[in-house]
């Protein structure tokens, strides 16, 4: 008895599935009885000897119960009904059979096997009436072939769609992502760029200071040597107040008032050793503050150099990013007209 939709229908009857052959089938349920053990037993000694379907075996049920399931399975065409369980019970099967891995290569082949094996034991046990049985049996072999890839085409369909919003839920995130990291490189840009310019300036600036610090040591070395000229002229000029004084001495009373301008002569001479000195320890005090602040100066104009130099990497590096960024924004672009 066949009960279907019109669609179905259509479609047995393009195969060529009638009621005379479910009739023939059911008629046959005592010879596919006896021989169901011997087809099962015999189809699994060939299926385990495949090692890929012999892993997929173990890894998702046992022979045993596969084998149950074949013996339902061959003796279902012998009940003489097609309807939508019928249908139902082949596509979840299909789709099991594809979520698991098994590719639609084993499964038809199997069915070329199983009428082999079939068509070998319906000869020995009907051999006046095996043809009729085993023409039908091909028939609904092939239906249900076509149901199984019909199964496999749905839920490859649908793996195939949850991958496409997979890739377009990562195509979003990805383009988010490009989004903030270009808003990011156009600040990160603009602040390496601001960053490179101050530390440049800041170089500049004390390259510029240390310029001057080295001009002023080299002034403070100017007016060192002046106050040591000036020192041996003052001691020159305490000698000659001392010599003028031992004049002055002989020279008894005709020498008075020469001895107070040599008196006065010695005591300017050391009044002025006396301020040179002073001035002398004070360039020096300068000289050794010149020196700490020369060599800050130049610690500071190396960092600031190199603070440069890392700035400038800085902005290479962002407009690279940025170039990468853009690259990449144009690839999702191209992908999403695709």
């Amino acid at each position: 008895m066949i009960r279907v939709s019109d669609a179905r229908l259509k479609q047995m009857n393009y195969i060529g599935i009638s009621e005379d052959d479910l009739a023939v089938l059911k008629s046959k349920q005592a010879a596919f009885a006896e021989i169901t053990n011997l087809v099962v037993d015999e189809l699994y000694d060939r299926i385990v000897g495949q090692p890929e379907l012999l892993k997929l075996i173990n890894s998702h049920s046992t022979i045993e119960r596969l084998k149950e399931t074949q013996r339902w399975y061959f003796m279902s065409m012998t009940s003489g009904l097609i309807d939508e369980d019928f249908f139902s019970r082949r596509l979840y099967i299909g789709k099991v059979h594809s979520r698991i891995g098994l590719t639609t290569n084993w499964y038809l082949g199997t069915y070329i096997l199983y009428l082999d094996l079939a068509t070998k034991h319906l000869k020995r046990v009907d051999p006046e009436d095996w043809t009729r049985s085993v023409h039908a049996l091909s028939k609904m072999f092939n239906l249900d072939s076509q149901i199984v890839l019909e199964a496999y085409e749905e839920d490859e369909k649908a793996k195939v769609e949850k991958l496409v919003e997979t890739r377009q839920y990562m195509l979003t995130k990805v383009s988010s992502v490009v989004q903030e990291l270009s808003s990011m490189m156009v600040q990160l840009n603009s602040s390496s760029n601001l960053v490179a310019s101050n530390a440049s300036h800041t170089a500049s600036v004390q390259e510029n200071s240390h310029a001057k610090v080295r001009e002023l040591a080299g002034s403070i070395d100017e007016i060192n040597q002046l106050g040591t000229t000036m020192r041996e002229i003052s001691d020159q000029t305490h000698l000659i107040g001392l010599n003028a004084a031992l004049e002055a001495a002989r020279a008894g009373d005709a020498g008075l008032g020469f001895e107070v301008v040599a008196n006065e002569i010695r005591k300017l001479a050391t009044s002025s050793k006396q301020s040179l000195m002073t001035i002398q320890r004070k360039l020096k005090e300068i000289r050794e503050a010149l020196d700490e602040v020369k060599h800050g100066s130049e610690e500071t104009v190396r960092f600031s150099r190199e603070q440069a130099a890392s700035s400038e990497e800085l902005s290479s590096f962002v407009q690279m990013i940025d170039t990468v960024a853009a690259d990449l924004n144009g690839l999702l672009e191209q992908d999403s007209v695709h």
